[in-house]
């Protein structure tokens, strides 16, 4: 038996090894050609995943806390100097909200430009000099003197504060739809039958022989390479024999839907733009010999520009007003035989309109619809029915388009924390997980029913959350509702004792009245017992009765 194990294993080592022999020439001479790296797959794919690792992560914002310098939370100050042997006096102020040159805008017009009076003679100005710093938000202003200083800082104080943020959502539908049928006949009778009749179109060199009755061809080079072909053709080739009657129908249908949502945030008083644009193609046509036969065309790109621009006005009773101007631009075809296409421009410009916060604004829709029937051919030969078609051609288009531009602006409490933002992006470019066996796989290859459950899994905790955040709104607004009735019953209750206390006070004045009338009252009697007293009796009275 351990001889046949041993013939066995010679066996399986022999084989193994007129296997294996061959093998390891193949590696050796890979290996010396430079192909040594085809079998090291291992560090390759680590690297890779390493990176696409590296360049997929979203990480938080460091220290998104960090407060700026104290030093820019100081208050205003007033150095008092000699500037060519006059006292005058800088402040040096820190804006809080507003950028600097505007505040320097504020102080040119309200203490550097010349005033008039009504006769035109300008009203003596005193000397100021405003300057700024714009890397650390800095205006300095020379004043005359430290009232003058003091005065300039009121001012500012009472210009620089918080501006009011607005957040504008924006929704921009596009609706596009075109339906268009067409046909052209190419057609070329010559030496029929005998008979000398010579009919059809014109023949290039370059492109053979041209359609008799052109159709959409002649306004879109590329509507000749497209299209059916169909009809009868006899004695092709043969020199002066020769029948051709082509038909090329063509019929299309389309649609084109956009919906863009995006949303700005925009201090009140500034101008906000969204600004789409296309690169798209014109045919032109560059030459035309003598005869027409040898026509070049070429191609040049234009920009076709979308653009809404949105300037939004708070008013002190809670309105918001919003200037807009929304540009639409197309690339449009006019009408003539050649129809080269050409660009087009749209504007809507709104001087103002006025809205309560939350409420949606449709700020202009242009609704375009185009119709267009041209028919070619031989008078008379294309009313034939049926055989007309073979002396004529049509290019019917009928396409229409709708833009709207609705905004709904708010009033932004501001940014959102990083913490939020970057979660909700997580969210979104987080792979699809689902738990896949054999079993799922079969019952379900293409994963529309895992799809479906992924749905509607996202739909129900969307609506989890819609149901948190409507609970919280709720409740935050009924304690918003307390403490504003809370904050009126505290007004009411200081007005009543504020009213008490001056009464009080009151009753107090009226009281000291009465008491320092009694007073004198009390000593004007005694004064005049006194009077009596010694009248009656020249000895003298005791000082006290």
């Amino acid at each position: 038996m351990i001889k046949s194990l041993s013939i066995f294993g010679s066996r399986i080592f022999i084989t193994f090894t007129m296997w294996y022999v061959p093998m390891l020439w193949v590696i050796a001479l890979l290996t010396l050609s430079g192909c040594g790296d085809l079998f090291s797959e291992k560090s390759v794919e680590l690297e890779s995943r390493n990176i696409l690792r590296e360049i997929s992560q979203v990480d938080l914002a460091e220290n998104p806390d960090l407060q700026i310098p104290d030093i820019y939370r100081q208050p205003p100050q007033i150095l008092e100097g000699i500037t060519a042997g006059k006292t005058d006096a800088r402040l040096f102020y820190f804006s809080r909200y507003t950028i600097v040159t505007e505040l320097a805008k504020l102080v040119n017009e309200q203490y550097i430009k010349k005033f008039f009076d009504p006769k035109g003679k300008p009203y003596p100005v005193v000397d100021y000099s405003v300057s700024v710093n714009a890397g650390t938000n800095q205006i300095i202003v020379r004043c005359p003197t430290v009232e003058d200083a003091k005065q300039v800082q009121h001012f500012l104080e009472q210009v620089d504060v918080p501006p009011v943020q607005i957040k504008i959502d924006c929704l921009i539908s596009e609706v596009y739809a075109d339906h268009t049928m067409d046909w052209e006949t190419t057609l070329k009778i010559e030496n029929l039958l005998g008979q000398k009749i010579n009919l059809g179109g014109k023949e290039t060199a370059a492109a053979g022989l041209l359609p008799a009755f052109p159709g959409a061809a002649l306004r879109d080079a590329a509507r000749a390479g497209l299209g059916l072909k169909t009809g009868y053709i006899l004695n092709e080739g043969v020199k002066g024999h020769e029948f051709r009657a082509l038909v090329d129908i063509l019929v299309s249908r389309g649609y084109l839907k956009i919906l863009m949502n995006p949303t700005l945030e925009v201090v009140n008083g500034q101008t906000a733009t969204i600004e789409t644009k296309e690169h798209v193609p014109l045919d032109e046509v560059s030459y035309v010999n003598s005869d027409g036969k040898v026509i070049t065309t070429s191609k040049r790109y234009e920009d076709v520009v979308d653009s809404l621009k949105v300037t939004p006005y708070v008013f002190a009773d809670g309105s918001i007003g919003i200037t807009t101007e929304a540009v639409i631009g197309s690339k449009s075809t006019p009408e003539g035989v050649s129809q080269i296409s050409i660009l087009t421009e749209r504007k809507i410009t709104i001087a103002e309109n006025r809205i309560r916060p939350g409420e949606s604004l449709v700020v202009g829709g242009i609704t375009k619809t185009e119709k267009r029937a041209v028919v070619r051919g031989v008078p008379l030969l294309k009313d034939i029915p049926l055989l007309g078609v073979l002396f004529s051609s049509k290019d019917f288009e009928e396409r229409g388009k709708e833009v709207l531009f609705i905004l709904t602006p708010t009033i932004s409490t501001g940014g959102r924390p990083n913490a939020e933002v970057m979660r909700d992006i997580r969210r979104k470019h987080e792979m699809i997980k689902t738990k896949t066996t054999l079993i799922n796989t079969l019952k379900d290859p293409f994963g529309k029913k895992q799809y479906v459950e992924l749905v509607e899994k996202k739909a129900a905790d969307a609506r989890a959350q819609k149901m948190q955040a409507q609970s919280k709104a709720n409740r935050l607004r009924q304690e918003l509702r307390t403490t504003k009735q809370r904050t009126e019953s505290e007004k009411l209750n200081k007005e009543r004792a504020r009213k008490e206390t001056v009464e009080v006070a009151s009753e107090l004045q009226a009281t000291k009245k009465q008491y320092l009338q009694m007073k004198a009252d009390y000593e004007d009697a005694i004064s005049k017992w006194m009077k009596e007293q010694q009248k009656n009796n020249p000895k003298p009275a005791p000082a006290n009765p």
